[in-house]
């Protein structure tokens, strides 16, 4: 499939419109709310990064499942996976505004703070930041390389290789990103921690990875360009039906360990969240993230229809996105209550970017991996 099939050329201008006028909303922010641009960055950033990090997630877990029905659309999380070097770049993009959004890097006459100077410093910040995204970088190519390279020969040895290359990827994975995360998001508030916030945004992150293969096989499907059918979706559906209920979880496990332990240190995190103007858009984070979607996927012909599935995702995306705006936009600029032009134009500027990649990627190989071994039981899942 070429690119000209994956995006016509209008669809292609107003994709680089929008990646544009994110820009021009970011230079905007720059120069009225500097902190604000900058959260707005670290939002977007994180967002696409970990949906197509999720991605990378659910393939590893395919290959190390040895899931057969997901043969025919493992182009759709490769693809993803090639914008990890673009998402690197955005993250990169907010290092000149880290002494606008970190509190640690002012320690001052703060104990706690200089307490935890031997880690959270700039070089070693920095320098944890270009490691985990040169890991997940490397992962994702060794994938993708086995994938193009059995295309050619048709060699099982590859898939074994995928194998291996996975269980080390998923072990990696979750120290990484649970680290990566408590240094982007949870260390904007250097006195409040949480122990479950690692696992809290790997549930997040796969759910998040779920809904855009799911939103993109869905498209490719509608187009006629990915031979799938109705019990492709319905697998689709199942996974976002339980990795939301996951997500959920692991919100209520972490919002009532707070609650009940009533430890100062721990309760103004939520208490910044459901005060002063924020208490709206923290509830209805969990009706996007979970209530509406649990409701919309809840009847079996529900997850069979495309229509229904690119809805659910549609609230989940909103859900995933707000979720992580909640976790950066209190803790940096606190005295912006909601959501402004600043925030949706930054973050539908490198949406579009991240839609022109995966885009890019998906005319760059055949979208039927014609080698795998796992390909004719995956053309007929019923």
């Amino acid at each position: 499939m070429s690119l000209s099939v994956a995006l016509s050329q209008t669809q292609r201008r107003y994709l680089w419109a929008a990646a544009g006028l994110g820009v021009l909303a970011f230079g905007g922010g720059l120069l009225s709310s500097p902190a604000r641009a900058f959260t707005s960055l670290l939002v977007a950033a994180f967002l696409f990064t970990s949906l197509s990090l999720g991605a990378l997630v659910f393939l590893a877990l395919m290959y190390l499942s040895n899931a057969g029905w997901s043969a025919a659309l493992k182009r759709v999380p490769e693809a993803l996976s090639s914008y990890l070097p673009y998402g690197g770049l955005s993250l990169l993009l907010v290092l000149p505004g880290l002494g606008l959004l970190y509190h640690w890097l002012h320690p001052g006459e703060d104990a706690l703070l200089q307490a935890k100077v031997p880690y959270l410093n700039l070089p070693f910040f920095v320098a944890r930041m270009v490691g985990f995204l040169l890991v997940w970088i490397g992962f994702a190519w060794a994938l993708r390389r086995q994938s193009r390279a059995q295309d050619a020969d048709g060699s099982p040895t590859h898939t074994r290789r995928s194998v291996a290359t996975s269980a080390a990827f998923l072990v990696v994975f979750a120290i990484t990103f649970s680290l990566a995360s408590v240094d982007w998001l949870m260390s904007l508030e250097p006195h409040w921690y949480s122990t479950i916030f690692g696992l809290y945004q790997i549930g997040g992150a796969m759910l998040g990875g779920v809904c855009a293969i799911t939103v993109a096989a869905v498209l490719l499907r509608r187009a006629g360009h990915l031979p799938i059918g109705e019990a492709h979706l319905h697998d689709l559906g199942k996974l976002l039906f339980g990795f939301s209920t996951l997500w959920a979880y692991l919100w209520l496990s972490q919002y009532l360990l707070v609650w009940y332990a009533n430890i100062p240190e721990e309760t103004t995190h939520y208490l910044a969240r459901t005060e002063g103007g924020w208490g709206f858009l923290f509830y209805l984070n969990v009706a996007l993230g979970w209530a509406v979607p649990f409701t919309m996927l809840l009847p079996r012909p529900a997850k069979r229809s495309e229509t229904n599935l690119l809805w659910a995702c549609g609230f989940l995306l909103a859900g995933r996105w707000l979720d992580i705006y909640l976790m950066a936009g209190p803790a940096a600029a606190p005295e912006h209550l909601g959501i402004g032009l600043l925030e949706l134009g930054v973050t539908a500027g490198l949406a579009a970017v991240f839609v022109l990649v995966v885009a890019r990627a998906l005319g760059s190989a055949p979208m039927v991996p014609k080698g795998d071994p796992y390909l004719v039981e995956s053309l007929h899942h019923h």
